[in-house]
């Protein structure tokens, strides 16, 4: 698979300025078969983000908040792999999830984080299903363990909202 890396100026992340990623995601999501093609592939990139861990930093924060609301369907598009960041990007978005101490950045797993990532995840199955995808393909791409699958919590999402028969 390419990656497609979306560079993303400083003079747009700091302005929380998303329309030139969202010009590019609707143009890809408009075309089922590019979107198949894209799908799992985006590495969203910050320029000249200060030293520290960029999800932390509060405009990129926002940028990424932006970008969610107008794709909730976005871990569709991203790189599932962690070092490309797509579910850092996510989980950015929700306050509280990330903690900084001396030792490194930590997630700070609950309840409502999973909630909001199976929701998430049941976003990108749905937009997935639209375009004639395979959606547990889409959220086996970010398995965090091959004995601990999250499509079961991602089906029951999509037979609650009428996606899928049960």
């Amino acid at each position: 698979m390419t990656l497609r890396r979306l560079n993303v100026p400083a003079s747009e992340w700091r302005a929380e300025d998303i329309s030139a990623v969202r010009n590019v995601l609707a143009d890809v999501g408009a075309d089922p078969a590019l979107a198949r093609d894209w799908r799992g592939s985006v590495v969203l990139t910050f320029a000249q983000v200060p030293e520290g861990y960029p999800y932390l930093n509060p405009s990129i924060v926002a940028f990424l908040q932006n970008l969610y609301a107008d794709f909730p369907h976005l871990l569709y598009f991203l790189n599932p792999d962690e070092p490309e960041g797509g579910l850092d990007s996510f989980f950015a978005t929700m306050d509280g999830a990330y903690s900084e101490t001396e030792h490194g950045v930590w997630l700070i797993w609950t309840d409502d984080l999973a909630t909001a990532l199976y929701r998430a995840l049941a976003a990108a199955a749905e937009f997935a299903i639209n375009q004639g995808d395979d959606w547990v393909a889409v959220v086996k791409g970010y398995e965090y363990h091959e004995s601990q699958t999250r499509d079961s919590e991602v089906r029951e999402i999509l037979i609650a909202r009428g996606v899928i028969q049960a």
